[in-house]
C-alpha cells in the first residue's frame, strides 16, 4: 500500500474515480428534480427514465463482464467518463423524450461498466496483495466525488434558479476525469 502511494497511477485512478462519482450522485440526487422542475415531466415520467437508466446500467454490467478482460480497463474507463459527460448534458439540456433516453442509455451503460472495473483496475495495477489498504485509502478521496457532486449541483442550482450550470460543470469535470484515468 505505501508503494502505492507513491505512484502517480494511484491518484490518477483515484482522482478518475472521484470524478465519475460527481457525476453518479449528483444524479441519483437532482435527476428527477431536474426533470420535474426545469424539464416540465411528471415525477412518473421522469422516474421511467430513471429506470430506463438503472436497466442501461445493467447492460453495461454485462458487457463489462464480456470485454473486461479483453481491452485496457483504463482505457474503458476513459470512454466511460466521455459516455457520463455525454449523458449528463443531454439531461441538462433536453429538448425532449429522445435526448432523455440518450441520458439514460449514455450514463446508466457508462455507469455500469465502469463501476465494477474501479476495484478490478486497482488490483491489475497494484496486486492483491495489498488490495484492501489501496481501496480503503483510495476511498478517503473518491468520497469526495460522492460528497461533492450533489453539493455542486444543488449550491448552483439554488444560485441559478436551474440546474443548468451545475450540471455542465459536472459534465466537464467527468471529461477531465477521463484524462486521468488516460494518463494513468
Amino acid at each position: 500500500a505505501r508503494e502505492a502511494l507513491h505512484t502517480s497511477a494511484f491518484w490518477l485512478l483515484s482522482l478518475g474515480h472521484g470524478f465519475a462519482l460527481l457525476i453518479v450522485y449528483a444524479v441519483n440526487v437532482h435527476a428527477i428534480t431536474h426533470m420535474k422542475q426545469d424539464l416540465g415531466y411528471s415525477v412518473a415520467q421522469a422516474a421511467l427514465v430513471i429506470t430506463l437508466m438503472t436497466l442501461s446500467q445493467v447492460g453495461g454490467v454485462l458487457v463489462g463482464w464480456g470485454i473486461g478482460d479483453r481491452f485496457q480497463k483504463r482505457f474503458i474507463a476513459a470512454v466511460c467518463m466521455l459516455m457520463h459527460a455525454a449523458g449528463l448534458l443531454m439531461l441538462t439540456y433536453a429538448t425532449g423524450p429522445a435526448m432523455l433516453v440518450a441520458f439514460a442509455l449514455l450514463h446508466g451503460g457508462a455507469w455500469g461498466l465502469r463501476g465494477p472495473f474501479m476495484q478490478a483496475i486497482r488490483a491489475d495495477y497494484f496486486g492483491r496483495r495489498s488490495i484492501g489498504m489501496i481501496l480503503g485509502l483510495s476511498s478517503i478521496i473518491v468520497v469526495i466525488g460522492q460528497i461533492g457532486g450533489p453539493m455542486v449541483a444543488g449550491v448552483l442550482a439554488d444560485l441559478t434558479g436551474n440546474y443548468r450550470a451545475g450540471f455542465t460543470v459536472l459534465a466537464l469535470l467527468a471529461g477531465l476525469g477521463s484524462t486521468f484515468f488516460m494518463l494513468a
